[in-house]
C-alpha cells in the first residue's frame, strides 16, 4: 500500500514517475518544513523591510517551490472562489438585505 492507501499495483507508470520526482525533490514530508521555513524567512525579511515598502510574500521567498506546492487553481475554479469571497464580504455588511444573508 502506498501512503494515500493506493495498490502499487495499480498506480500507472506517469503517476509512478511523479511520485519519484516528488520524492527525489524532498516535497514528500517536507512541505510542512518548507512552509514554516518559507513564512520564517518572510516574516524576517519583512521585519527589516523600511516602512512603505510592500511586504515579501511566500512565493517570492520559495518562487521555484510555489507552484509545485501549490498548484494554481483551474479559471472555473478562480471564478467561483471569487464569487464566494464577494459573496461573503456583502454578508458583513450591518444592514445587508435578507435575501444577501441568505444565499449561499
Amino acid at each position: 500500500m502506498t501512503a494515500h492507501g493506493a495498490d502499487p499495483d495499480n498506480v500507472d507508470e506517469e503517476t509512478f514517475g511523479d511520485i519519484c520526482i516528488m520524492y527525489n525533490d524532498g516535497v514528500i514530508g517536507n512541505l510542512g518544513v518548507i512552509q514554516t521555513l518559507g513564512a520564517l524567512t518572510a516574516g524576517q525579511f519583512n521585519k527589516v523591510l523600511p516602512k512603505g515598502k510592500s511586504p515579501y510574500t511566500l512565493r517570492e521567498i520559495i518562487p521555484s517551490a510555489y507552484d509545485y506546492l501549490y498548484p494554481p487553481l483551474p479559471e472555473q475554479d478562480k471564478k467561483a472562489q471569487a464569487n464566494k469571497r464577494l459573496l461573503q464580504f456583502m454578508q458583513m455588511m450591518p444592514d445587508a438585505p435578507q435575501l444577501i444573508l441568505e444565499a449561499k
